[in-house]
């Protein structure tokens, strides 16, 4: 018996000790219908834009890493993907330096 082998009953309480209340028994993920995993891309040259932009039109979240451009094509780069973002309706957020996550319409990034 493992530690996530799945083995708890489904309206089993769990105990924290030296707690008086009981937590709810944990239930696994399960994934909606028809969801796609996120995409991670690092564009080598602003010719791969189009690769990234294709991915938006299927309604995927993209995160793109900028850090293998230079600074006026990863300024390219980005304001491409913010113009098509934008024609798509979604929404574009800076994780970082040099990285963004680019949602489709429906996607709410806070």
């Amino acid at each position: 018996m493992g530690l996530f082998d799945g083995s708890r009953e489904k309206n089993k309480k769990r105990h924290i000790p030296g707690e008086e209340d009981f937590l709810p028994a944990r239930r696994k993920y399960v994934k909606p219908d028809g969801s796609q995993p996120m995409q991670i891309r690092r564009p080598r040259s602003y010719a791969d834009v189009e690769e990234i932009i294709d991915r938006l039109k299927d309604k995927l979240t993209v995160i793109v890493y900028l850090n293998e451009l230079n600074a006026a094509t990863a300024a390219r780069v980005t304001d491409m993907l913010s113009g098509a973002i934008y024609a798509l309706n979604g929404g574009m957020a800076k994780l970082e330096k040099d990285m963004f996550i680019f949602t489709p319409d429906g996607v709410d990034v806070k």
